[in-house]
C-alpha cells in the first residue's frame, strides 16, 4: 500500500463524508448517546483487597536450623489453590450467611461459583500476595473478603497443627518399627557369630601366610642341615682313610721293631756279613721304604699324631641327623596345619556371604533407625513450634478498606468514550464502504485493471457549481450546529446521570 493509494482513499473518504453528511452526523449523535445510555445501565462493581504476608518466625528458626523445620503450608504460591478450594469457599459462604441448610446442592454450587468468580489472588514479591474480591455493592465486597480471609487463616493454622502432629505420629511409628527390625538383625548377627568361630578372612589369610613363611624357612633349614650332613660325612670319610693309613704304618713299625730286635740279637752272636744279618737289614730297609710310601699316600706325618677331629665330626654328624629328623617332623606338622587353615579358609569364605548380608542388614537398619530418631526429634520440635504458633503463619500486612468508589469500568468511562466512539463509528463504516464499493474512484486503479491494449486517454474532473458550493457550506454549518447542540445535551445528560449514580 503506497502513499498514492492512501491519498486516493482519503480523497474518497472526504467525498463520501460530504455525500453522506447527514447520515454521518446522525450516526455520531446516535452512537454517542447509546454509549452514554449503556454506561448508565452498566452495573457498578466494588473491589476490596487485602495484602497478606506469609510470616516465618525469624528468632526461633536460626536457633533450631538443622534440628527442626518450620511446617511449610500454603505459601503465596500455594495459597491460590487453598483459597479457591471448595472447603474454604463453602466455609466462607456459610460464615457470611450466603449458604444455609435449606439450600440444595445446585444452589450451593452457584453461590460458590459466584464467590470464585469475584475472588482474585495476585502474587507479590517476598511472600507477599494480594487477595481481592469484587461484588456489586461495597458492603458485600468488604464483608465477604473479610470472611474469606478469616476462614483461610484459621484453616491454615489448623492444617499446620494437624500436619505436624500427623508427621510426628508417623515418624514415631516408623521409629518403633525400625527399632524392632534392628533388634532382630542384631540377634541374627549374634547367633551367626556364636556358631561360626573360624574367624575372619583376614585372620585366616594372615595365619596361612605365616605358615607358608615358616614352611619356606624350615625348607631352607632342612637344605642347610642336609648339606651339613653331607659335608660331615665327606670329612669323616677322609678321616677314616687317615686311620687306615695310620694302622698300616703302625703294623709296619711293629714289624720293623721286631726285625731290629732280631738284628741286634744276631749282631751279638755273628758278624756283619752273616747272611741272616744282611737279610734282616734288607728287610728293615724295605719296611722303612713301605712306611715312607704309606705316609706319603695317607698324608700321615708321624706315628704319634692323634686325630680328635674324627670324634668331633662323628658327634656333629649325629647331632645334624637328629636335627634333620626333627625338622622333617616339623615340616609335616606345618603342612598339616596349612591344610587345616585351607579348609578353614573355605569355611570362612562360605560363611562370609551370609555374614556380609547380616552385617549389611544390621548397618542399614541401624543407620535408618538413628536417622529416624533425629527426624522424630525434629518433628517433635516442629510440632511444638506449630502448637505455639511459632511457625509459618499468615499476617495481614495491608488491611482491607471499605470501597467508597466503584472499581473497573464506570459511568464516567462510558461518558468519555461516547463522543470518541460516535466519531469513529461513521468513519469506520465509510472506510468499509469505500473498500467494498466496486466503482472506480481513481484513474490509477482503473489503468491497472484495463487490458494492455487499451490506453486511458484522460480523466474528466468533478466540477462544483457556485450554487452547490453555497448549499454545501450551508448544510455543513447546520450539521455542525446540530452536533454542538447534541454535545451540549450530551454533557448535560451525562452530568445529571452522574449525580444520580453518585
Amino acid at each position: 500500500m503506497d502513499k498514492i493509494y492512501i491519498l486516493e482513499i482519503l480523497a474518497a473518504l472526504k467525498a463520501e463524508l460530504i455525500r453522506f453528511r447527514l447520515a454521518v452526523v446522525a450516526t455520531f449523535i446516535t452512537v454517542s448517546f447509546m454509549t452514554l445510555m449503556v454506561g448508565y445501565f452498566w452495573p457498578s462493581s466494588y473491589t476490596t483487597s487485602v495484602v497478606l504476608y506469609s510470616d516465618v518466625t525469624t528468632i526461633i528458626e536460626p536457633l533450631l536450623r538443622g534440628r527442626a523445620s518450620v511446617t511449610e503450608i500454603d505459601r503465596s504460591q500455594q495459597a491460590r489453590d487453598v483459597i479457591y478450594g471448595r472447603t474454604i469457599m463453602e466455609a466462607a459462604a456459610v460464615e457470611a450467611g450466603l449458604i444455609d441448610d435449606t439450600m440444595n446442592a445446585d444452589q450451593k454450587d452457584r453461590v460458590i461459583r459466584k464467590l470464585r468468580s469475584g475472588l482474585a489472588l495476585k502474587t507479590e514479591r517476598n511472600n507477599y500476595f494480594t487477595v481481592s474480591y469484587t461484588a456489586d455493592n461495597p458492603d458485600s465486597s468488604f464483608e465477604t473478603l473479610y470472611t474469606i480471609i478469616s476462614v483461610f487463616i484459621a484453616d491454615t493454622e489448623r492444617k499446620k497443627k494437624d500436619e505436624s502432629l500427623g508427621a510426628f505420629n508417623f515418624i514415631d511409628a516408623q521409629v518403633q518399627s525400625y527399632k524392632r527390625q534392628l533388634e532382630l538383625a542384631d540377634g541374627r548377627l549374634k547367633d551367626f557369630k556364636s556358631k561360626n568361630l573360624d574367624g575372619s578372612e583376614a585372620s585366616v589369610a594372615a595365619r596361612m601366610a605365616q605358615l607358608r613363611v615358616d614352611i619356606e624357612t624350615l625348607a631352607i633349614g632342612i637344605e642347610e642341615t642336609q648339606s651339613r650332613i653331607n659335608t660331615t660325612k665327606e670329612q669323616l670319610s677322609d678321616e677314616g682313610q687317615y686311620l687306615k693309613t695310620k694302622g698300616q704304618v703302625d703294623e709296619l713299625k711293629q714289624s720293623r721293631q721286631a726285625m731290629v730286635s732280631q738284628l741286634e740279637s744276631l749282631l751279638l752272636r755273628y758278624q756283619e756279613g752273616y747272611p741272616d744279618i744282611v737279610s734282616l737289614r734288607a728287610q728293615i730297609a724295605e719296611i722303612d721304604q713301605s712306611i715312607e710310601q704309606t705316609k706319603q699316600s695317607g698324608e700321615v706325618y708321624g706315628a704319634n699324631v692323634e686325630n680328635p677331629l674324627y670324634e668331633e665330626l662323628r658327634k656333629q654328624l649325629s647331632l645334624a641327623e637328629v636335627e634333620l629328623r626333627a625338622q622333617t617332623r616339623r615340616m609335616q606338622s606345618l603342612k598339616g596345619l596349612l591344610k587345616q587353615e585351607e579348609l578353614r579358609a573355605q569355611r570362612v569364605a562360605a560363611n562370609q556371604a551370609e555374614l556380609s548380608e547380616l552385617t549389611r542388614d544390621y548397618n542399614v537398619t541401624r543407620d535408618v533407625y538413628e536417622e529416624m530418631l533425629q527426624r522424630k526429634e525434629s518433628a517433635r520440635l516442629s510440632m511444638s513450634l506449630d502448637q505455639e504458633g511459632q511457625g509459618v503463619s499468615y499476617r495481614i500486612q495491608d488491611p482491607a478498606t471499605f470501597p467508597l468508589a466503584p472499581s473497573g469500568i464506570s459511568f464516567k468511562h462510558f461518558a468519555a468514550a461516547g463522543p470518541v466512539l460516535g466519531l469513529l463509528a461513521p468513519l469506520g463504516l465509510l472506510i468499509l464502504y469505500i473498500l467494498a464499493d466496486p466503482h472506480f474512484r481513481s484513474a490509477r486503479t482503473m489503468q491497472q485493471q484495463l487490458p494492455q491494449e487499451l490506453t486511458l486517454v484522460g480523466v474528466i474532473p468533478h466540477y462544483d457549481s457556485p450554487m452547490s458550493t453555497r448549499l454545501l457550506r450551508k448544510d455543513i454549518l447546520i450539521l455542525v450546529a446540530l452536533s454542538v447542540l447534541a454535545m451540549g445535551a450530551y454533557i448535560g445528560l451525562a452530568t445529571y446521570w452522574r449525580s444520580i449514580l453518585g
